[in-house]
């Protein structure tokens, strides 16, 4: 269910972190991020699922060591988005809902690229807004694009392990808004 896709490669490797982490107040949560961020060092890191508001999320990327946070607020207990990044590089903020952060990156060699975080519909009668929201996006820029996040569907039903089975014409309406915004799959 986690996955990306890009239609070209950014021009210089900086290094993405995407996490859902169904919920970032537990401690044990928290301790987890510290320590795949102090691992991979990420220039950009994308929550979603985050159940906090975006005053917490910005405490949470101080204590992160990230000197830059944009954060869209959990609605109910639910939900909640944070695209964090340090000051290396600037973001420049293009675009968001409770389902994406699209944003162009200027990279410090002058470069710049489009990455978009998105936290896909979970609810089955939904998805089709996600696949909009990918074409949509597709359609506003011609800059390299990463697109990563929890997109809640896979793009073959043998990636899929547990729980209900997938129904074949969902995957194929994946498939088909991948292909549509010219993406391609990262494994």
């Amino acid at each position: 269910d986690i996955g990306g896709g890009c239609k070209t490669a950014p021009p210089r490797a900086i290094k993405v972190l995407n996490w859902n982490v169904r919920g970032l107040g537990k401690g044990r949560t928290f301790r987890e991020a510290q320590q795949l961020l102090q691992e991979h060092k990420p220039q950009i890191l994308f929550f979603c699922e985050t159940k906090m508001t975006v005053r917490q999320m910005q405490e949470k990327a101080y204590k992160l060591h990230f000197q830059n946070c944009f954060a869209v607020s959990r609605e109910g207990l639910g939900g909640g988005l944070a695209m964090m990044w340090n000051s290396e590089i600037v973001v420049d903020i293009k675009s968001y809902s409770k389902h994406h952060v699209d944003a162009v990156v200027h990279s410090e060699n002058g470069s710049y690229w489009r990455c978009t975080g998105i936290y896909g519909h979970p609810e089955t009668d939904q998805k089709k807004h996600t696949w909009e929201l990918l074409r949509r996006l597709a359609n506003l820029s011609s800059l390299p694009w990463l697109c990563f996040g929890d997109f809640n569907k896979v793009l073959n039903l043998n990636e899929k392990i547990g729980g209900k089975d997938r129904r074949a014409e969902l995957v194929n309406n994946f498939r088909e808004a991948i292909r549509d915004s010219d993406l391609e799959d990262l494994g």
